[in-house]
């Protein structure tokens, strides 16, 4: 009888255990981060009337921005970015001698804020790293703005955008990634302040950017 006993308590302990190693395994192949948050630095650049033929550094200055993301359905590599941008925009053509258009420069910093649809074609915490593709909607807003062709009204200085882009990410650490991203924003409204009646203002920005995230989750943490 007690023999009898022992063999069913040794094989309930042997059960237990290859099931909770069962499950330990299947956590590991799991991996659930759902959000993180970042960081990037990089060039902000116009493109319109004032840039035709003029060297880079004429139409091309800084940005900086912060973001959040969060992927709605788990597993999922599509997620949803909320981001605030801050840099400048300029433009100058008044030194080029061969300018077949309209002349100027203005100068502007712009705070924008977006909200874009992100998708990993690749999923990195497999294969480390990923190119994906984003895009959105969003608005911003000019101040410490000058023109060569005068006073901007304020109503002009507010205006929405449509932005899509991609980029190529690395995952450095399990909770961290380098990405390098490049978007261009499409717009209604001028940037330049040279807006002639009839005409058409073919303004638009973009950016070039190196950032760094950070997932708010370990591997195999959900929430």
């Amino acid at each position: 009888m007690k023999v009898k006993s022992l063999i069913l308590l040794a094989g309930f302990i042997g059960s237990s255990l290859f099931s909770m190693a069962q499950g330990n395994g299947t956590k590991k192949d799991y991996v659930a981060q759902k959000s993180h948050v970042g960081i990037t630095a990089g060039a902000l650049g116009y493109s319109g009337r004032y840039a035709v033929k003029t060297p880079l550094g004429t139409h091309t200055s800084y940005a900086v921005s912060a973001f959040y993301d969060h992927s709605m359905i788990l597993p999922s590599r599509l997620y949803v970015r909320g981001e605030l941008l801050f840099g400048e925009l300029k433009g100058n053509n008044l030194e080029e001698e061969d300018v077949s258009g309209p002349t100027g420069k203005f100068n502007t910093n712009v705070l924008e804020a977006t909200v874009k649809a992100q998708f990993d074609l690749l999923n990195d915490a497999v294969t480390r790293w990923s190119p994906y593709i984003i895009a959105g909607a969003g608005a911003y807003g000019l101040f410490n703005y000058s023109s060569s062709n005068g006073f901007k009204d304020r109503s002009d200085k507010v205006a929405f955008i449509l932005p899509v882009g991609g980029g190529v990410k690395y995952q450095v650490s399990n909770r961290g990634r380098l990405f390098l991203e490049g978007n261009v924003r499409f717009l209604t409204k001028n940037l330049d302040n040279h807006n002639p009646e009839g005409a058409n203002n073919p303004n638009k920005y973009y950016s070039l950017g190196l950032g760094f995230s950070y997932s708010l989750q370990k591997s195999n943490q959900l929430w």
